[in-house]
């Protein structure tokens, strides 16, 4: 693949190696894991040939997801196909010898050493509720305790847990607090690819904040919309390794459910080969039929990870609130589902359509390709 002509390889290398300072110091590099399409290989390989990666770390930031052996075996032979790398992890978030990070969260400990920078690669495209995907969250998130992601992602219950939103976001903020301790115990150093339909576009690196704010115009561009009002029916198409389960599948409703009229027709379109993926938050969804239920429910329990969903697809469906008719398109899901999610399944796009009473010559009908990534949204 070619990098964009303004990527400047050299001077990431430098940044990393401190001028031949840190030659002998373990470089940790944290890349994103199979469940986010980052095209991480491309930035390894621009650095090999900069400066020596065979004492380098791998850590392959998995955050609470878990993967078959098969799966990691193909994904790391991938990742490193013609590089000469060190020791290669996957983090796992329960694990028995995580490591205080400044006294603030747990993470892998890898990131206690005190030796060498810390390089985390990550896209940057809209996050439903982070604000916006990227380094920063490579190397907080993806490589933190499954209490401490656990903790941040409660805020995604939040309204003003959004995506494309950072100012006044509870998640990001909270990340931002992860980012700092890091960066207070060793040096961090952020890769941002911006890289619609797979091609890399635009490549950032340094603070991580900084990357993520340089790579915000880019990633704009081409994953967000604005309109002057809203639709009255959207079809999201959500492919890749985010339409693998209805868990990550579920970005393409949250990118774009506030870009949808109260009372509208949304029609979800993934394979889910994978079905339903984690699927705690089907508990709340079976003991609460409304949006008031469901937050009492996590108010009694306590928040547990991916109860956001179940709060915030019930807010969506729920006729006291935005009465929103769901359809989903997936041969891999089973009708009964529905009833739980509250929402019809369809083997194809067709009979969703129809059964959705949508008339496309007259009403206003948003049809999105890569809605796991792009945001759709209404002037305020």
């Amino acid at each position: 693949m070619t990098l964009p002509a303004a990527f400047d390889a050299s001077a990431l290398g430098r940044m990393l190696d401190g001028g031949g300072q840190n030659q002998n110091q373990k470089l940790l590099i944290i890349v994103n894991d199979p469940q986010r399409d980052t095209n991480s290989r491309c930035i390894l390989k621009a650095i090999a040939d900069e400066i020596d990666l065979s004492n380098a770390r791998i850590l392959i930031a998995a955050g609470s997801h878990r993967f078959a052996e098969p799966d990691r075996r193909a994904f790391e032979a991938d990742l490193t196909l013609g590089l000469a790398v060190g020791e290669i992890a996957w983090h796992d978030s329960k694990a028995d010898d995580l490591v205080s990070i400044a006294g603030q969260w747990q993470g892998h400990r890898w990131l206690g050493s005190p030796a060498g920078a810390i390089l985390a690669i990550g896209s940057v495209e809209p996050h439903y509720f982070a604000g916006y995907s990227g380094c920063h969250k490579t190397a907080t998130i993806g490589v933190a305790s499954y209490a401490d992601i656990q903790t941040n992602h409660a805020g995604a219950i939040s309204s003003a847990a959004r995506g494309g939103k950072l100012k006044n976001n509870p998640v990001h903020d909270g990340i931002i607090e992860m980012l700092r301790a890091l960066q207070s115990a060793r040096p961090v150093i952020g890769v941002n690819t911006v890289q619609p339909g797979g091609k890399i576009v635009a490549i950032n690196f340094g603070d991580p904040l900084t990357a993520l704010e340089s790579s915000i115009p880019t990633a704009r561009e081409h994953f967000s919309q604005t309109f002057k009002s809203p639709a009255d029916a959207i079809i999201a198409e959500v492919s890749g390794a985010l339409g693998k389960s209805f868990y990550q599948a579920d970005k393409g409703i949250k990118n774009n459910e506030w870009a949808l009229a109260d009372g509208g027709v949304f029609i979800l379109v993934a394979p889910c080969d994978d079905g339903i993926g984690q699927d705690n938050f089907l508990n709340i969804l079976k003991s609460s039929t409304t949006h008031a239920q469901a937050l009492q429910a996590v108010s009694a329990a306590g928040y547990s990870l991916g109860d956001h969903k179940a709060v915030r697809l019930r807010y969506l469906t729920d006729k006291s609130c935005r009465a929103v008719k769901l359809f989903i398109v997936s041969k891999s899901l089973p009708a009964s589902l529905g009833k739980i999610l509250d929402a019809q399944i369809h083997p194809t796009l067709a009979s969703a359509i129809e059964a959705s009473g949508i008339d496309q010559p007259s009403n206003r009908v948003r049809h999105i390709k890569d809605a796991g990534n792009v945001c759709l949204s209404v002037e305020l």
